[in-house]
């Protein structure tokens, strides 16, 4: 999240609100959108000196703007430079999936039916930000940034999370029409399968 303020306070300075409220609404699917999160981050990073406020009074209601410090600069423009860590991409929800095998016939479907559905609903997400960039690059925007770069990262990050849901879409597809095959076999067939455990484990042997 840290790294995250750091590079939204570069391309402009913010008030609490107004970065709760772009991570809300642009970048949930990869962190947490909550202003809990945001307020502890802001906070480290003004402990920090990465990060300065001031007070600015808008009406009755006086708010804090942030600002990134030569500091804070230093940290982002080090850790950007690194690369992207693949370990970090690991997704512990396919746990479920490599136990699927332990569920009954009716359970798999109805499991992999509603992921689907919750597939679709991230791209359909990822599609409406995308628009939201789009129409954003005709806006007047603040001079220092490179926008023409920032704008076409930003694109290719929405564009991977797009081809990401299509895939997992299909590829899930393809599963729910096997699983529902064989749930219609078993159907016809006057058979039930009942999710059973194995006796003895055949993993026992690599723990030897």
């Amino acid at each position: 999240m840290e790294h995250l303020i750091l590079g939204l306070l570069l391309l402009s300075p913010m008030n609490g609100y107004e970065l709760q409220q772009f991570i809300k609404q642009n970048l949930a699917l990869i962190c947490s959108p909550s202003a809990g999160s945001v307020q502890t981050a802001l906070t480290k990073l003004q402990q920090e000196g990465k990060i300065t406020a001031v007070d600015s009074a808008d009406g009755k209601r006086r708010k804090k703007i942030f600002s990134i410090t030569a500091d804070g600069r230093t940290a982002f423009e080090s850790w950007i430079a690194q690369p992207m860590q693949a370990e970090k991409a690991k997704k512990m929800e396919l746990s479920r999936l490599f136990f699927l095998g332990l569920a009954t016939p009716v359970q798999r479907v109805h499991a992999i039916r509603a992921y689907i559905q919750q597939i679709a609903q991230t791209k359909s997400v990822l599609c409406a930000i995308k628009q939201r960039f789009i129409d954003a690059q005709s806006a007047e925007l603040p001079d220092g940034c490179d926008w023409q770069q920032v704008f076409r990262f930003q694109g290719y990050t929405i564009d991977y999370g797009i081809a990401a849901a299509e895939f997992e879409q299909n590829w899930y597809t393809n599963l729910l029409h096997e699983l529902e095959e064989e749930l219609s076999s078993f159907q016809l067939s006057g058979l039930y399968i009942y999710r059973t455990l194995p006796v003895a484990s055949p993993y026992r042997t690599y723990q030897s």
